[in-house]
């Protein structure tokens, strides 16, 4: 690349420099991402997954971690792709089916994320984030006394072992839709 400039009434000649600074290496390193998740940086995480699934494309930890950091940054179009990559490949934990369920649900996928909170409580039954979340799925789908039954037989079930009940709040609301919408 050649540019001219004027000094002193001549034009001079002069060869930029045409060679581009080489790019940045992406960041690969498994052990990074998880720390990175770990302290909330997802954007760091989901670099390092990613670059090392450039190196290591058959990782499955490596693609669920992916799409977990791409979930917490909403980037759930993007999530679908390495849920949908990692569940073909046998994933099927609980958190797995949680976060997937909340990038479908983010992506309008309804019946999906009911599909994948069901599998998750299948697994672990006393998670309360992840039953919350599948009431609220099931009230959108239209199936508000489902969403009631399945947090009040969890309340029972802590008041039968001496706690107190969990989703007090949660029923009331939607007792409170229901008698709305008659």
């Amino acid at each position: 690349m050649f540019r001219s400039i004027w000094a002193g009434g001549v034009a001079l000649v002069l060869l930029a420099a045409c060679k581009p600074a080489p790019p940045e290496p992406m960041p690969a390193d498994l052990n990074t991402g998880e720390q990175c998740f770990k302290d909330g940086h997802y954007g760091c995480a989901a670099q390092n997954f990613y670059g090392y699934l450039k190196l290591y494309p058959n990782d499955t930890h490596a693609m669920a971690m992916e799409a977990f950091s791409l979930t917490k940054q909403g980037a759930h179009k993007d999530a679908i792709y390495w849920y949908n990559k990692a569940a073909q490949a046998g994933v099927g934990t609980y958190d797995f089916y949680a976060f997937y369920a909340e990038s479908l649900e983010a992506t309008g996928d309804l019946d999906g994320a009911i599909k994948y909170n069901r599998r998750s409580l299948d697994l672990v039954p006393t998670l309360v984030d992840v039953r919350g979340s599948l009431a609220g799925e099931l009230v959108k789908q239209g199936k508000p006394q489902e969403a009631l039954d399945l947090l009040e037989s969890f309340d029972r079930g802590l008041i039968k072992q001496g706690h107190p009940p969990y989703f007090t709040g949660q029923i009331l609301a939607i007792k409170d839709q229901m008698k709305a919408a008659k």
